[in-house]
């Protein structure tokens, strides 16, 4: 690798690669040429998963400090009790020059700050992603702490793109992005699998209904984001006398509608539990 090369490369460390971690690790890949990924976890098991294409690319190192030090923006995939200890081995070489982003669920900006210490100035960028980053297909949010200014959220934002949707947000409202993206997710798996059980009930193959149901949830997304709203497509659907308002019907005395609300708000709630200051 020539100089102008090294110059240009982005050097970016991932600390922890479990679910999240590991697919931001694989989106970077796939949408970075010039990009240089450091990594470190406390399980020396995750780090067993390097590929040829990988290889040059991606550095194993040997503990989290060694992660930071060689990058110059580290992405925090943690679990919410592991922040304070490995926020704490990083410090030392965590400078005004690099950027942290967090994406652990609960642990708010200023919490992250104070574990930095050095008498403020480091900066943070908290974000959620989903286990959609699976497939490249995640919602992720993000907010800046104290220090960070426009533009950092601007390049956590560019990181983030490589596994889906990325949006800014309040920090005040990321446990509410908690409680509908991070776990909603599982709320859509939950209705999708539900749907195809009803196919199954009534004859399909489980295969064939999963898939159905899969491809009418994403066909519903769509539509929605192309402009029409959901109580529209109720009403294109719904013939009078017809299948689609008999199901509506059932929906609506079951309460699925509030259920699924109340999902959404028990989740948050869980969520502003989290991000209590532990005593």
């Amino acid at each position: 690798m020539n100089e102008e090369k090294k110059a240009k490369e982005k050097r970016i460390g991932i600390i922890g690669v479990g679910n999240i971690g590991m697919a931001i690790l694989r989106g970077l890949l796939a949408a970075e040429p010039e990009v240089k990924i450091f990594v470190s976890d406390a399980n020396p098991e995750k780090l067993r998963f390097f590929d040829a294409d990988m290889e040059s690319r991606v550095a194993i190192c040997k503990s989290n400090e060694e992660t930071a030090k060689k990058s110059e923006v580290v992405i925090l995939a943690v679990k919410p009790n592991d922040v304070r200890g490995v926020v704490e081995e990083i410090a030392p070489v965590m400078n005004e020059e690099k950027m942290l982003i967090s994406i652990a669920a609960g642990v708010p900006t200023g919490a992250i700050e104070e574990y930095l210490g050095k008498a403020g100035g480091r900066k943070v960028i908290r974000a959620m992603p989903n286990i959609g980053a699976r497939v490249r297909a995640a919602v992720s949010a993000t907010c800046k702490g104290e220090y960070a200014e426009d533009e950092d959220e601007e390049i956590a934002k560019g990181i983030l793109s490589a596994i889906g949707e990325v949006h800014s947000v309040k920090e005040s409202d990321m446990d509410v992005i908690t409680g509908l993206s991070g776990s909603g997710i599982a709320f859509f798996a939950a209705v999708i699998d539900a749907m195809a059980d009803g196919g199954v009930y009534e004859g399909l193959p489980r295969d064939l209904s999963l898939a159905i149901a899969c491809e009418t949830a994403m066909g519903a997304a769509k539509m929605i984001r192309a402009g029409d709203k959901p109580s529209e497509i109720e009403t294109m659907t719904a013939s009078p006398g017809g299948t689609t308002i008999r199901g509506l019907y059932v929906m609506e005395s079951r309460g699925v509608k509030a259920a699924m609300m109340e999902a959404v708000i028990e989740a948050t709630r869980r969520a502003r539990e989290i991000s209590k200051p532990r005593k």
